[in-house]
């Protein structure tokens, strides 16, 4: 692009702005705003606490889970987590990078914060009985949904979409390969989680994440 020409610019956080660009150097381009605008945010938010998989799975569910509509992501080892994660923040980095890539392209206001690796057993103990927030001792808002798809689970998650229609925050959990141990399920159920089942086959763990996360998109978003 050359002086003159105009863009669009996203603050990541919903603002647009409409901006003429007035200088260009090697390191960086100046502009002038034109115009800005809000855009409404989601009005329900959707934190997915992913079980660590191997490889290269996570950039993948990073990337997805952002065109979904994500608004955190929260990497858990759990018991059947295989893989070691070396260099956490580098790693970590690299997620956010992916998901602001994701929501460029996807045209999102907002980019979906990933967070902290926690063990699922801090996470889970993190919270009182019932629906709380990521960050213990914070005040939840009404209406927080609480979503545990085990394969061992027979209530349907569409049934308790429905029946939580009004709620402005989802939490689902999702597992690795091999999924959630009993031990796991158990504990979730007793923090308030709703054990839903996402069909009668069995699915991969970054499968999982991309049916859970459209599922809610058709309901909520």
């Amino acid at each position: 692009m050359k002086t003159g020409d105009t863009l669009l610019l996203c603050d990541g956080q919903g603002t647009e702005y409409h901006v003429a660009i007035a200088e260009i150097s090697k390191s960086e381009i100046k502009t002038d705003i034109v115009s800005q605008t809000r855009r409404e945010l989601a009005a329900c938010r959707i934190t997915l606490g992913q079980g660590l998989p191997k490889s290269d799975k996570m950039d993948w569910i990073m990337q997805k889970a952002t065109e979904l509509g994500v608004s955190n992501i929260l990497p858990l080892v759990t018991e059947r987590t295989i893989v070691k994660v070396r260099d956490e923040e580098k790693r970590i980095g690299r997620w956010q990078k992916i998901c602001r890539e994701a929501a460029m392209q996807s045209n999102r206001p907002d980019i979906p914060q990933v967070e902290q690796i926690r063990s699922f057993r801090d996470f889970i103990s993190s919270l009182d009985p019932g629906p709380r927030p990521l960050t213990p001792g914070s005040p939840v808002p009404p209406g927080t949904l609480l979503l545990f798809p085990w394969e061992e689970a027979s209530a349907p998650i569409k049934e308790v979409l429905k029946r939580n229609a009004g709620a402005a925050h989802i939490i689902v959990l999702i597992g690795p390969e091999g999924g959630f141990s009993s031990n796991e399920a158990s504990m979730a159920r007793e923090k308030g989680f709703h054990a839903v089942s996402l069909g009668r086959n069995i699915l991969r763990t970054e499968t999982a994440a991309i049916a859970a996360l459209s599922m809610i998109g058709y309901e909520f978003l």
